[in-house]
């Protein structure tokens, strides 16, 4: 999807759950979908929005994340000890390289397939995050 339907079909589906559309809730969507391709921290995004909007709070970040997971938009899993923001929410594998901290969608229809099958995961769509250490 483009920059521009996913950043409005975001707004959308925002204020149809109820949510305010604030000038800083547009930018955290804007910023999430700039720098989507990083998997970016929750404090990564926050810091990137701060510096455009100063006003901006770790409480509307928050807020905003969690309903765009809960409408489907985005995934949030964590890695080092704090939260990631995943924009690619079909079932794919993330490749995540400890030495460059690099993190990439993998899609192989059928490796998801045998690692689900492996697990006895049977429903659902899956997030696979494979770790390489490369020191």
């Amino acid at each position: 999807m483009n920059r521009d339907r996913w950043v409005l079909k975001a707004l959308e589906e925002l204020k149809k759950s109820g949510l305010k559309i604030t000038p800083q809730r547009i930018a955290i969507i804007e910023t999430i979908y700039e720098h989507r391709e990083e998997h970016p921290s929750l404090n990564r995004i926050y810091s990137l929005v701060k510096e455009k909007m100063p006003t901006v709070s770790f409480s509307t970040l928050y807020t905003t994340l969690k309903k765009l997971e809960e409408i489907g938009l985005i995934r949030l899993f964590s890695y080092k000890g704090e939260t990631r923001i995943e924009t690619n929410t079909r079932e794919h594998i993330n490749i995540i390289n400890t030495g460059s901290e690099m993190i990439r969608d993998y899609m192989d229809d059928e490796l998801i397939r045998e690692i689900k099958e492996k697990l006895g995961i049977k429903k659902g769509r899956a997030l696979i995050n494979i770790i390489i250490y490369n020191e």
